[in-house]
């Protein structure tokens, strides 16, 4: 009987620290979809605490470079990294969610620069290129053995040498270059150069919520992740969620069939 009632409570308190529990998520910000602003924190910042608030769990969510939250992350200082695409390198130590958002990777170029890209990479041979540390642009430009590619600590500082001279071009996620390009001060007061998209683009890349595959507690918060945006999905949370943002028609419509897609069954 002692037993008995000794599993009962243990299973109880379990039941109860885990509903009690905060998450602790690391991501870089990463406008649109997490923003550094307690006011306005990003749609998808915003999805992900009102999933788990579904399951009765809290999350904190902490801003830093991207190759410092992957870092935590694989010392099991914070449970998930928010926002990361997929590589086959990366999916060896970490567990991917079901695809949350889209982005898309491209060049810039200032526009007063000739730069000839055919669509193969082997045509950017001649140019020196920048990118964050630790970003993944795509899976052949990662291993593209004749590109000349430095990294930097963020997209903004990518930009900033950019618009320098510094480098002929930037591969980052346009999403978010564009934001900044319009928001980041930093931008905004340096050389009052024109930057550019080139086409084709890179890639299509899908954003995933990532746990390194030992964190004891990574199985569990991916399941209650899961849960929770099929919760907000049922009840039209997340239709409420992306109205605040002003994502034009297209935009919504893409994202709500992303999330049937994965979440409605």
């Amino acid at each position: 009987m002692i037993s008995r009632l000794s599993l009962f409570f243990c299973c109880l308190l379990f039941s109860f620290s885990i509903n009690c529990q905060t998450w602790q998520l690391v991501t870089e910000p990463y406008p649109p979809y997490f923003i550094d602003n307690s006011s306005k924190p990003g749609w998808l910042h915003e999805v992900i605490i009102a999933a788990l608030k579904t399951q009765k769990q809290k999350a904190t969510i902490e801003h830093t470079h991207w190759a410092r939250a992957l870092k935590l992350a694989k010392r099991h200082k914070r449970v998930a990294v928010l926002g990361a695409f997929y590589t086959e390198q990366r999916a060896r130590n970490f567990t991917y969610s079901q695809s949350l958002a889209t982005a898309h990777t491209v060049l810039f170029k200032r526009v007063d620069n000739k730069v000839t890209y055919t669509g193969s990479l082997y045509s950017l041979k001649p140019y020196t290129i920048s990118k964050g540390e630790d970003y993944v642009v795509s899976e052949e430009f990662e291993h593209h053995p004749e590109l000349s590619v430095t990294t930097t600590g963020s997209l903004i500082e990518s930009l900033l040498l950019l618009k320098h001279g510094r480098v002929d071009l930037v591969a980052g996620t346009k999403e978010v270059a564009l934001y900044w390009l319009e928001n980041s001060e930093r931008l905004k007061q340096a050389k009052p150069t024109e930057l550019e998209i080139i086409t084709p683009y890179l890639a299509t890349q899908q954003l995933h919520v990532i746990t390194e595959k030992k964190h004891p507690q990574g199985e569990l918060f991916q399941q209650s992740l899961y849960l929770g945006l099929k919760a907000i999905m049922a009840s039209g949370k997340l239709l409420e969620i992306l109205e605040r943002y002003e994502l034009n028609e297209s935009e919504m419509s893409h994202i709500t069939q992303l999330y049937e897609q994965a979440y409605s069954n």
